[in-house]
C-alpha cells in the first residue's frame, strides 16, 4: 500500500494505512522529503508547493509548525522495518537525530530523478552508516530518461566516488530484495531463489567485475524469467 507523501496523503489516511499494514501484514510505501519546495512548506507554511496546494483546497494545518517532513510524518505514524521510504534527500541535522533514536526501515534513493530536479545530495554513507538499507529505483519516466537501473548505478558512481562498486551493485540487487521482505528469494543467484536473471560477458576478474557490470551499456544480451531464457526487447 501506497500513500503517495505527506503532503498529498492525509494523517487519517497515512494513519489507516499503517493499521491496515499491520492487519494484513503487508508493506507500505510512501514519498518523503524530496525537495526543498516540501521542506518549505511544512516548515515555514509558505513556497509554491504551500500555495499550489493551498489553490487546491488542502488543509494547510500541519504546515508552518517549524517541523520537517521527517517529523510530520513521524507525527503521524511510527516508519519502521515495514516501510520503504522513497527519496529523502532533505534532511536537518535534527531528522538526522530522530533517524539515529528510531527504527530501521527501508530506502530507496533515485539518482537521476534527483540530479533531473537539483535535490539536495543525497546522505548516502551516512545513513548506510546509520544502518539503513538503501536500494536504487528510478522514480517515473516522469522524472527520467529510462527505467535503467545500470544508468543508477553509474550515477550513484559518479556522485559517490568513494562507495564501492560491489556496495553499489548490492544496492540494485539484495537491497532491493530485502525491502521487499523478499532477501531470501530476489537479489542473489542461488538454488530456492526465483529464476529470474541476466548474463553478461564480462571479461574482468575479482572487484574488477563489480565496476564492468556498472559500466555496461543498457543492452542486455541474455536473460532469464522464471527460468526461461527470453530474447531481449
Amino acid at each position: 500500500m501506497s500513500p503517495h507523501a505527506p503532503y498529498t496523503a492525509s494523517p487519517r489516511l497515512t494513519l489507516l494505512a499503517a493499521d491496515a499494514s499491520r492487519e494484513g501484514d503487508f508493506l507500505l510505501s510512501t514519498h518523503l522529503a524530496e525537495s526543498d519546495e516540501e521542506m518549505e512548506m511544512f516548515r515555514s507554511g509558505s513556497g509554491p508547493l504551500f500555495a499550489l496546494l493551498q489553490s487546491l483546497g488542502r488543509s494547510m494545518n500541519d504546515c508552518g509548525t517549524g517541523k520537517t517532513p521527517l517529523g510530520v510524518m513521524l507525527e503521524r505514524t511510527t516508519i519502521d522495518e515495514r516501510w520503504i521510504i522513497v527519496h529523502l534527500n532533505e534532511l536537518t541535522e535534527e531528522d538526522f537525530g530522530l533517524l539515529d533514536a528510531g527504527p530501521r526501515f527501508h530506502i530507496v534513493h533515485c539518482p537521476r530523478s534527483s540530479r533531473y530536479f537539483h535535490h539536495r545530495s543525497f546522505a548516502l554513507e551516512r545513513l548506510v552508516g546509520m544502518g539503513f538499507n538503501v536500494c536504487l529505483g528510478t522514480d517515473s519516466l516522469a522524472s527520467n530518461s529510462s527505467l535503467s537501473l545500470f544508468a543508477e548505478m553509474r550515477t550513484v558512481q559518479e556522485e559517490h566516488p568513494e562507495v564501492s562498486s560491489e556496495q553499489i551493485l548490492r544496492m540494485a540487487t539484495v537491497n532491493g530484495g530485502r525491502a521487499l521482505h523478499q532477501e531470501h528469494a530476489l537479489g542473489k543467484i542461488r538454488a530456492g531463489y526465483f529464476a529470474d536473471l541476466i548474463a553478461l560477458p564480462t571479461a574482468a576478474g575479482g572487484d574488477d567485475v563489480y565496476s564492468e557490470i556498472i559500466s555496461w551499456p543498457d543492452s542486455v544480451p541474455w536473460m532469464m524469467l522464471a527460468g526461461r531464457v527470453i530474447t531481449p526487447a
